[in-house]
């Protein structure tokens, strides 16, 4: 992989992505926002900065859309892990690993946490030094029956709100859920599997974490965020507090 792989791809990253961190967590985390491009140059010049493992992984995909995002999707983890570092160093050299629950951490700086989350439109990237964190983006756009699978997956009062906004405010209610679920789970380094029951938020009179795990020190270790202003999604922050 050449130096200009690498500048070329920081370049893309530089000019496209945008900083989305909520204002009131600039002191705790960082977010990035990414577009996926369409343009099948740039794929090619994300395969070259990525291992041949994670090459071979992108294969396994069947459209070459997906095909394409994967790619991408590593690149940006890594442009995020270099200015997390604030390193100069080739991308192919900014290398993660994954704990067993899939949370990524930089192989020489594993005290920094990092979160990722994509839709077919983008990409969010998320890093603190000091804080246990998590990001989540959802296509608001989606079709699906918001009042039956938030009353089968969310709290009572949750599942309220959701029937309660109805039409497509209940169904933005409904990924607002799911993402600051999701985003807590992460925040805690754990997946889906660990129950979306773990946590629960309300938005009235403001957002706030009702419930957390007690093994992770309850409600108050927790901020929570939505992140505005990505068209077509619902994009969610969770800080975790490791005092």
């Amino acid at each position: 992989m050449t130096r200009d792989a690498t500048d070329r791809i920081k370049d893309l990253f530089n000019a496209g992505s945008r900083d989305v961190t909520p204002a009131s967590a600039r002191h705790e985390a960082c977010v990035l926002y990414a577009p996926v491009f369409p343009d099948a140059e740039v794929s090619l010049y994300c395969a070259s900065v990525l291992s041949d493992a994670e090459r071979r992984r992108a294969e396994r995909f069947a459209s070459e859309h997906d095909k394409a995002r994967f790619k991408q999707r590593r690149a940006f983890r890594r442009f995020c892990g270099a200015a997390a570092l604030g390193s100069s160093r080739p991308l192919s050299r900014i290398l993660f690993e994954e704990t067993k629950s899939g949370r990524p951490y930089l192989r020489d700086s594993p005290d920094f946490w990092f979160s990722f989350s994509s839709f077919r439109f983008g990409l969010l990237g998320a890093w603190s030094s000091t804080h246990g964190i998590g990001v989540d983006l959802e296509d608001h756009t989606r079709n699906l029956e918001a009042p039956e699978l938030a009353h089968w997956y969310f709290s009572g009062a949750e599942a309220n709100a959701v029937e309660g906004a109805g039409g497509l405010e209940g169904l933005r209610t409904f990924f607002r859920f799911w993402t600051l679920k999701e985003a807590a789970l992460k925040s805690i380094g754990e997946g889906l599997p660990f129950g979306l029951n773990a946590f629960e938020f309300a938005f009235d009179p403001h957002l706030r974490v009702v419930h957390a795990p007690p093994d992770y020190g309850g409600p108050q270790q927790f901020d929570a965020y939505l992140i505005e202003g990505i068209d077509g999604c619902c994009a969610s922050l969770v800080v975790r507090d490791l005092t």
